[in-house]
């Protein structure tokens, strides 16, 4: 077989062409198009190990907290209890203290119902007592009962303490300078000579210009001598008054200071 040299050279030719154009239209597309691919997976493994980083230590992260959670559970239960048993017993404190103040307002309030109660009944006894003192005084009163009052009275005038005759002496002159009466008052009628007395006593004393008298009864078996700034008396009615204030002296003290 002969070999045309035209023909091999033309096929050599027709190769080298269709590799150039092979190469250019189909290799280099291909090539091209395979390290895109190839760069895009390299990103994407890339991107695949940074995501299984973040991954990983993120189940690290969570890993330890739940070391962190396991480690301090029982601290913090214990921690919630001690709180929980605070509280407990501080709402049992404030309940014991709510309970306490209120049978103290209760207690206090039943006391001051019995005080009251009780010195409503002391008032009413002190007012009875008195009133049938009175009444009974003035029952009492006879003759010699008015004659040794009288004399009684005469007696503390005529033997008055010096500061007492002192103090009676200038009302006395007082009186006399103002122009104002000396007065006596009794329970029961004074004869002319006791008045007389009286007046003679008086004189001792001190001068004056005018004596009045008159009937009181209201006094119950006394005398009552009233100058302006000055009064001597002997009478069960002054024994009454001081008797009436120490009952309300004792009516103000506390229920349990009377009771001790």
């Amino acid at each position: 077989m002969l070999i045309d040299n035209f023909t091999v050279l033309a096929q050599i030719i027709n190769f080298l062409i269709l590799v150039v154009l092979l190469k250019r239209f189909l290799y280099g597309p291909i090539t091209r198009a395979m390290e895109a691919r190839k760069q895009t997976i390299a990103h994407q493994l890339e991107q695949a190990e940074q995501r299984e980083a973040i991954a990983q230590a993120e189940a690290q992260r969570l890993q330890q907290m739940q070391q962190d959670f396991a480690a301090h559970r029982e601290q913090r239960l214990v921690e919630l209890r001690s709180q929980l048993e605070d509280e407990r017993l501080t709402r049992l404190e404030q309940a014991k203290d709510e309970v306490d103040a209120a049978k103290d307002r209760w207690y206090r309030g039943i006391a001051q119902e019995k005080a009251t109660v009780l010195r409503s009944f002391q008032q009413q006894a002190n007012y009875q007592l008195t009133q049938t003192l009175r009444q009974v005084l003035t029952e009492l009163a006879d003759a010699s009962l008015e004659q040794q009052i009288t004399q009684q009275f005469l007696t503390r005038l005529t033997q008055l303490p010096e500061q007492e005759r002192t103090r009676l002496q200038i009302a006395l002159n007082d009186g006399l300078n103002d122009g104002t009466s000396v007065q006596l008052s009794s329970s029961f009628p004074l004869p002319a000579a006791t008045q007389q007395d009286i007046t003679e006593a008086l004189r001792d004393i001190g001068a004056f210009s005018n004596f009045d008298y008159e009937l009181n009864p209201a006094l119950i078996c006394g005398l009552e001598l009233n100058v302006p700034g000055y009064c001597l008396a002997w009478n069960l009615v002054k024994y009454i008054e001081t008797l009436e204030q120490n009952l309300a002296h004792v009516l103000d003290q506390p229920i349990e200071q009377q009771a001790g």
